[in-house]
């Protein structure tokens, strides 16, 4: 496994506290482009992850609600999220250009095995992207669309090697399958390449408050827990297009209206023409992908 590393612009583009959402560097779109996810160190306040650490040690399962809300919108991956999902028309002051279509959070103890996960770890994918279809990685007219998408929020410190998420990098753009039986089949179970594929699998270092953002195209595993000195506490959010959805996501409308307007948005129906000028802006008990 390789630590990633980040050069000096990428690591003080997200480390200014600012409300304004952060463009998303051109360092940071070749290397996205290039292995499928990127790394953004310490883009938390020690106050950001005191608080949300606070709710999952209590019992969060999900970031919709209290200070893990925040996480869903906040300025630090905004600017990502536009360049890989959206475009300039549908970036709005009043609603956001791409959708939330779920959230989980993991507390995995020192000793945690990846025998506890339904799929043992397996290096999976959420559609094997050789093949065509609305979740692929694509790269049109100098422009990302990265599919679906998940953000990783790491609440504790990361050590490469010690089980955070791996990454078969640059596999988002494979043209060919992984040697199974079975060329749909959005895992690497069967391959008798398994063993050389995760020999070159990489994984990261980061700090308390860091976060990972990469493309489901991108054959990524669960890994063995085995940093001694403290838990692995992190909150994935998914992302995706305001014209596709994947995941179900069956939040209920009491939760939503809670939530800022704007955050609202990233929780509307999957659709973006019609409906007048502007088009699919705003949540409604009527208008929702739940």
């Amino acid at each position: 496994m390789t630590t990633s590393t980040q050069t000096t612009e990428t690591a003080a583009a997200h480390s200014t506290p600012t409300d304004a959402p952060v463009p998303m560097t051109a360092e940071q779109k070749f290397f996205f482009d290039l292995r499928g996810w990127i790394l953004l160190p310490a883009v938390l306040s020690e106050e950001e992850i005191e608080e949300t650490k606070e709710e999952v040690y209590a019992g969060a399962r999900q970031s919709y609600e209290g200070a893990l809300q925040k996480l869903l919108d906040h300025p630090a991956i905004v600017g990502i999220l536009n360049e890989i999902l959206s475009e300039d028309p549908f970036v709005k002051d009043d609603c956001y250009g791409f959708r939330c279509e779920g959230s989980f959070i993991t507390v995995r103890p020192p000793g945690w095995s990846k025998s506890e996960r339904g799929d043992n770890g397996l290096p999976h994918v959420v559609r094997p992207p050789q093949q065509a279809n609305a979740m692929r990685y694509q790269v049109a007219g100098g422009k990302i669309f990265a599919g679906l998408t998940r953000v990783v929020w790491e609440l504790e410190e990361v050590k490469a090697g010690t089980g955070g998420t791996s990454f078969l990098s640059g596999s988002h753009k494979a043209h060919f399958n992984y040697g199974g039986p079975d060329p749909y089949r959005p895992n690497i179970s069967e391959s008798p390449w398994e063993t050389n594929m995760r020999a070159i699998m990489e994984d990261y270092s980061c700090p308390p408050g860091s976060v990972v953002i990469f493309t489901e195209s991108l054959v990524h595993a669960a890994n063995d827990w085995t940093n001694p000195d403290n838990p692995r506490c992190a909150v994935f959010n998914c992302y995706n297009s305001i014209w596709a959805q994947w995941h179900r996501l069956n939040l209920n409308h009491e939760t939503i209206a809670a939530m800022p307007p704007k955050r609202q948005s990233l929780f509307r129906g999957t659709w973006a023409i019609g409906g007048g000028p502007e088009g699919n802006r705003e949540y409604s008990l009527d208008n929702n992908t739940i």
